[in-house]
């Protein structure tokens, strides 16, 4: 159990900090380009980007997932994986190319034909990595899958913004994805090794597929149905409120594309090792989803009290209409991480059709909620059926998923409410302080050491954490 905890906490470090890294970097590339682009143009991306993050969605099938899942897996379930990875990457290219003037057509502007096409070459460049990924995260070698990204992020950022600088517009954005893709891609083959058999098995692929369809379909409606909105937007409202959308999500996506790739890398690599010993996946999962929630819920906090002193910082005036997306995006993100947490029970444990039955109910409550909004062409209504969905989506996860391990207990929800209402008092805290000492929207950032006090200490008072106790345990374990 010792060396267990030491790897997933060595994991979670390279992860966090390697990921943090990368993301850092897209931030600064994010700013710089606020600067030169317009709204309009990151709407036209956002449109561009919904059906790329589809494709790859269901270019992937879950696959990765199943290699990371099998134990002793063999180099015929790798190149199975390969090659039905290459032939549903072609699939979904040709897909795009042959719906790309029927997207420009439906939007009324035939920019986005080309740049449909072009981008939709980073779901083929992206099928000659999806097997080393999964063979880093299966070992636990995250310290070089982060390297590896990180030089790719780099590269692709600086040229992506000098050639924005020569005024080649919205295509920056597309350019910096294409190569993201492909120097990742190049770095893990000259590294990680080779993968061009063509070999396929059918018995590996049924076993596999069997685990990664239900996972697919799940991803599928998840990601189709979270970035829907984008293209609602783009159509009923307009390209800027679109832009506002997807700025918004791109610098609040920043924290929960962290916990989302722990979760699917380290904690996920981690448990599996577990599935034979409930009581021992139990002991450490708990411990888990505690960390996650105090983590996030201060997060959370976090940016939605700084919300707009964030954007107007970062982004300048032109972007204050994304202050409102970016501030109910993080309540909705707080509740659909803590759910992506308890989805890794049903993917440990082999019960991934529970997950898919799951997205079913979940989607059409947002699919009722995004109907009503549109109906009264209403924004406010759309992004609060959204920020709804993801909460009743977690509790109905959390049931669920604690079924399978004979856990389903209400400390865990005790312990949600208690970090929720402390978060609730942390931003009454702050906007009471900035009104009654007259803050200006910089002049606020002041009042950061408050709430970083007031929030841990609620923490003990509540009952949910004490932090320098448990701050001791991870010093320990990391340097045992």
């Amino acid at each position: 159990m010792s060396d267990l905890k030491k790897s997933i906490i060595k994991g979670t470090v390279w992860s966090v900090f390697g990921h943090m890294a990368s993301l850092l970097i897209i931030l600064v590339t994010n700013i710089w380009l606020a600067r030169l682009l317009t709204p309009k143009e990151f709407g036209q991306a956002g449109v561009i980007m919904f059906f790329i993050t589809l494709a790859n969605v269901f270019t992937e099938s879950g696959l990765g997932g199943a290699l990371v899942r099998k134990k002793n897996a063999t180099k015929a379930d790798y190149s199975t994986v390969f090659v039905t990875n290459l032939i549903f990457s072609v699939f979904c290219f040709v897909i795009i190319f042959l719906s790309a003037e029927f997207v420009a057509e439906y939007y009324n502007d035939v920019s986005l034909k080309n740049l449909l096409v072009v981008a939709g070459v980073m779901i083929f460049i992206n099928a000659f990595q999806l097997t080393q990924n999964a063979r880093l995260i299966s070992e636990m070698k995250f310290k070089q899958k982060a390297i590896y990204r990180f030089i790719a992020v780099v590269f692709s950022s600086i040229i992506g913004i000098y050639f924005a600088y020569q005024g080649i517009g919205v295509w920056a954005i597309i350019l910096i994805q294409l190569l993201t893709a492909f120097i990742n891609t190049l770095l893990l083959w000259v590294f990680e090794g080779f993968y061009l058999k063509l070999c396929f098995s059918k018995s590996s692929f049924k076993e596999l597929y069997a685990f990664g369809m239900n996972t697919t379909l799940s991803s599928l409606l998840n990601t189709g149905f979270d970035n829907v909105y984008q293209l609602v937007f783009a159509k009923h409202f307009s390209l800027l409120q679109t832009g506002y959308y997807y700025q918004a999500k791109k610098l609040q996506d920043i924290p929960g594309g962290i916990i989302i790739m722990i979760t699917q890398s380290v904690i996920f690599s981690s448990l599996a090792n577990l599935q034979d010993n409930k009581q021992a996946f139990a002991k450490v999962y708990n411990k888990i989803t505690l960390y996650s929630l105090v983590m996030l819920g201060f997060i959370s906090t976090f940016i939605y009290v700084y919300a707009e002193p964030i954007v107007l910082l970062l982004y300048g005036k032109n972007w204050v209409g994304a202050i409102f997306y970016m501030q109910l995006l993080t309540i909705a993100s707080f509740f659909y991480l803590q759910e992506q947490i308890s989805r890794v029970i049903f993917k440990v444990f082999d019960q991934t059709r529970q997950i898919l039955y799951l997205e079913y109910l979940k989607k059409s409550i947002q699919a009722l909620s995004i109907g009503i909004g549109m109906y009264y062409l209403d924004i406010k209504i759309l992004v609060i059926g959204f920020v709804v969905t993801n909460i009743i989506g977690y509790f109905i996860n959390y049931y669920f998923s604690r079924r399978i391990i004979s856990l389903v207990t209400y400390d865990e929800i005790f312990t949600l409410l208690k970090v929720v209402t402390l978060s609730v008092l942390s931003v009454f805290l702050v906007m009471q302080l900035s009104v009654s000492l007259q803050l200006d929207q910089y002049m606020v950032f002041l009042t950061i050491p408050i709430l970083f006090l007031f929030y841990f200490i609620g923490l003990y008072a509540f009952n949910v954490m004490n932090i320098s106790k448990e701050l001791k345990v991870l010093f320990n374990y990391t340097n045992k």
